[in-house]
Order: C-alpha cells, then sequence, then structure tokens
C-alpha cells in the first residue's frame, strides 16, 4: 500500500530539518580547494524553509582562488 502524498511531504520536510540542524551545529572543517589546494574560506549564509519560522546559518566552503566574491563598495567601507 503506497504512503499517501502528505505524509511522504511531512516526512521529508522532517528529514530537511535534521539536515539542516546537523549542518548548522557542524564546526568548520579545514579544508582544501579540489582544483587548486587552497585552503578554503567559509561564508555565511542563511536557510530558512518556506511556511516555517525557524531558520538556520550554516558555513558554506569556497575557494577564494578560485570563486572570489566580488568586490562592492561595503569591502571599503571600514
Amino acid at each position: 500500500m503506497p504512503i499517501p502524498a502528505i505524509e511522504r511531504q511531512d516526512e521529508l520536510v522532517q528529514l530537511l530539518k535534521q539536515f539542516l540542524t546537523a549542518q548548522s551545529a557542524a564546526p568548520a572543517k579545514i579544508l582544501n580547494c579540489s582544483t587548486c589546494g587552497s585552503v578554503l574560506h567559509y561564508f555565511p549564509t542563511q536557510f530558512w524553509l518556506e511556511g516555517t519560522e525557524q531558520g538556520w546559518n550554516i558555513q558554506l566552503p569556497y575557494c577564494p582562488d578560485c570563486q572570489p566574491l566580488p568586490v562592492t563598495r561595503e569591502t571599503f567601507v571600514a
């Protein structure tokens, strides 16, 4: 007997919440870029699921050499 779509959707939302909670609690690791070998930096990012009040702050790794951030006016404000 197939699982009703609503139950599957609720299960998926719960799994996403668990994943986001685990990622937001995970300490940043020192990782190297798989392309150039540079040490990765972390960019603070906020996630939320539409229709919920909960949000998560997750540090996403990026390579400052392969993926430089665009220069903005705020970069030069002291």
